[in-house]
């Protein structure tokens, strides 16, 4: 049960392991230690006002039986009151340490989900397209759930089974210590059981969480890239891929059933032999008189009450391990540094802010798309990249931004890359209001830096003709955005991050004819006075920039500034010419 559920496995956020999680959830408890021990103790009460019953029946039960025709002696009602007492006393006691533990549980719980959805977005952008948004949406989602539905339900329930098992242990040795050793004949069976159990279950948990990590990632994968799929008809090859995931989703989740069973299993047969044992011994004491038959009645219902909680204990191991494997995913991701996944530091020396020698990088071996790159943007300058589509513009960027590595040559970044801020023709709105949107890049951010950032880009206007300026509600159910204003927008999020290289990915594709100047001034405004690299979607971008490189075919065809190029009557100077009459 231990084989890889796919290829790609590898490529998954990390896993925290028992140690990481234990000491993180250890850490989020500062503070609220002392409320957690006054929520074990009102366990504790529970669980001893619990075997009052099995004592008090037995006890009855020697009552009637000394009282022989006589009628029903006065004690009896007594003890008919007191399991009344106990019965209404314990259940006051279970709800309010549910509601207690249901309290803290789900603050740590919604502390943790900030934190991931935090550390989630503090990633970089090549640990997250590496991992896929299946990976992180699954384990904000359902790994999320997992742990929310379960461990306010399984702690207080663990406690009880624990603090049960303890005191029915004593409680035999009181009626005869002779109980206590056919209750303990079982203990071996539950350690045999346990032992395999915890051997066995927590990798088919990881593993089952892992396959519907993957069916997300392709799932998620195929739908929000479904115009490319269509595109290049690979409709049928993601579909297949799905079906696949969705066999391995289902593959783990029967093995998971199969250890269940199994479990439940060895637990029905060592409960059977657990109560023999002790009727056996209980028969043995009252035939030579060294007990009564009340005694023997309150050790089995004992037996009886302590076989249930370690049941139960077992039953939510099953159910522990699936919360903690989710844990496990959530913690490897909130303790994951952004400064430590950037395994390249920021340089300090002086030069450009980037400089590419003899890139080369291809997706598939046999399928190059960049050869032999030679090229460099100067600090405070303004790198414009032209060609047709697929000539390898974005993968350039992606490459600069540290998404990918090259095949070979070399990138140096004198930019620490968690200042590089890319912004693509692919622009999210968020649902939420515009000032949430615009303040994900930089959440201290005040109403007076956001509105400085939307007049440096000329996007103010769009937040005054909005009903309730900044906070209008947009995205999904909100105020309806163009696409042309989406990316206005995301242009002043950018301005608000103040990056040091801006990567602009034909950033403003989506503009009309009559937003492309202004879309332009944006764009002018946020790479004023930063390095930039911009995939010119349109020419008098391009014309703007500093330097200007030409790809053909993944290929540096040509370099130089927007004059020399046309100068030059080449490739560019087609390119140009053909814009331009166009744009006449």
């Amino acid at each position: 049960m231990s084989e890889p559920i796919t290829a790609d496995a590898h490529r998954m956020l990390p896993v925290a392991s028992g140690r990481t999680v234990a000491a993180r959830i250890w850490a989020m408890l500062a503070g609220r230690r002392l409320a957690l021990c006054g929520i074990v103790t009102l366990f504790l009460a529970e669980a001893g006002l619990a075997l009052v019953f099995p004592l008090v029946v037995g006890n009855l039960v020697d009552t009637v039986d000394d009282a022989g025709g006589s009628g029903v002696p006065g004690s009896f009602w007594w003890q008919v009151a007191l399991l009344a007492a106990t019965a209404m006393a314990a259940g006051a006691v279970a709800w309010v340490a549910m509601r207690a533990v249901a309290r803290l549980a789900e603050t740590v719980v919604a502390e943790l989900r900030e934190e991931y959805v935090g550390a989630a977005l503090d990633l970089p952008r090549a640990t997250l397209e590496a991992a896929g948004t299946g990976d992180v949406v699954t384990r904000a989602s359902d790994d999320i759930a997992q742990v929310s539905g379960t461990l306010p339900e399984v702690l207080p329930q663990l406690s009880v089974s624990v603090l049960t098992m303890t005191l029915v242990a004593a409680a035999l040795v009181v009626l005869d210590p002779w109980f206590l050793v056919g209750f303990a004949l079982t203990v071996p069976l539950y350690a045999v059981t346990v032992r395999w159990y915890l051997r066995t279950a927590p990798g088919v948990y990881v593993a089952e969480r892992t396959a519907e990590s993957a069916r997300g990632h392709d799932v998620l994968g195929t739908l929000t890239q479904l115009p490319t799929v269509t595109a290049h008809r690979l409709e049928r090859r993601q579909l297949n891929r799905i079906k696949a995931a969705t066999w391995q989703t289902v593959r783990w989740a029967m093995r998971t059933r199969i250890v269940q069973n199994r479990l439940f299993g060895h637990l029905n047969v060592t409960e059977a032999l657990g109560l023999l044992a002790v009727l056996g011994i209980g028969l043995r004491l009252a035939l030579t008189g060294e007990t009564t038959t009340g005694e023997v009645t309150a050790a089995a219902l004992l037996y009886l009450r302590t076989v249930a909680p370690i049941a139960e204990l077992l039953f939510l191991l099953d159910e522990l391990q699936s919360a903690l494997a989710s844990l496990a995913r959530i913690i490897g991701v909130t303790s994951t540094r952004a400064a430590d996944a950037a395994d390249e530091p920021a340089r300090t020396e002086s030069g450009p802010a980037v400089e590419l020698s003899g890139v080369h990088f291809a997706y598939r071996p046999d399928r190059p798309v960049l050869n032999g790159i030679d090229a460099r943007i100067d600090t405070g300058s303004v790198l414009a990249v032209v060609g047709a589509t697929g000539s390898g513009k974005s993968t350039l960027a992606a490459l600069i931004a540290g998404v990918h590595d090259p095949t070979s040559g070399e990138i140096v970044r004198r930019v620490d890359r968690r200042r590089i801020v890319t912004v693509t023709q692919e622009t999210h709105v968020f649902a939420g209001t515009v000032r949430d949107n615009l303040t994900l890049a930089a959440p201290e951010a005040t109403d007076d830096q956001v509105t400085m950032a939307l007049k440096q880009v000329g996007a103010d206007h769009i937040v005054e003709s909005l009903p309730e300026g900044l906070d209008t509600e947009v995205g999904d159910g909100g105020h309806p955005v163009t696409p042309a204003q989406a990316q206005h927008l995301a242009l002043a999020r950018l301005a608000l991050a103040d990056p040091l290289l801006v990567i602009l990915d034909e950033a403003t594709a989506e503009a009309d004819t009559a937003d492309t100047a202004v879309l332009d001034r944006a764009t002018a405004a946020v790479t004023a006075d930063r390095s930039a690299l911009v995939i010119a979607h349109r020419l008098s971008q391009a014309r703007t920039a500093d330097k200007i490189i030409v790809l053909d075919g993944g290929h540096l065809a040509e370099t130089g500034t927007h004059n020399a190029l046309v100068a030059e009557n080449g490739r560019y100077a087609a390119l140009w010419s053909a814009w331009d009459t166009g744009r006449s």
